[in-house]
């Protein structure tokens, strides 16, 4: 199994982070899915961001049947989607990975402080 291991900080930057996945996509030959690899990257980074105030670490795994995304950050506080409100910017981040992603969900780190929150493709 092959594996993108990028820590990012609290003023991550998105345009590099997604060209590194990117970039291994195209290694691993799963240019199929890119498109939505980076939207979940993407939402998961920023939402460990947002939600942290902090930054972590992005891991992209190359799996025998498909793509692990997942990100590692320092809280324990578990995510939930939400409805959507319209009348506010934001706030769709794990409804679009539920929507695009095979499967999330998250992992406590046995020993540590923190959250894995992954999806899969």
């Amino acid at each position: 199994m092959d594996a993108l291991r990028l820590p990012f900080g609290r003023a991550a930057n998105a345009a590099a982070v997604r060209r590194a996945v990117r970039a291994a996509l195209e290694r691993w030959k799963l240019v199929h899915l890119t498109d939505d690899a980076l939207l979940v990257t993407t939402e998961l980074v920023q939402n460990a961001v947002a939600h942290t105030g902090a930054g972590g670490e992005l891991v992209v795994r190359r799996c025998a049947d498909g793509l692990r995304i997942e990100v590692i950050d320092g809280s324990g506080e578990q995510p939930t989607v939400r409805a959507p409100d319209p009348s506010q910017v934001g706030g769709r981040g794990l409804s679009i990975v539920a929507a695009v992603a095979r499967g999330w969900g998250t992992l406590t780190r046995t020993g540590q402080t923190g959250k894995v929150v992954w999806a899969e493709l």
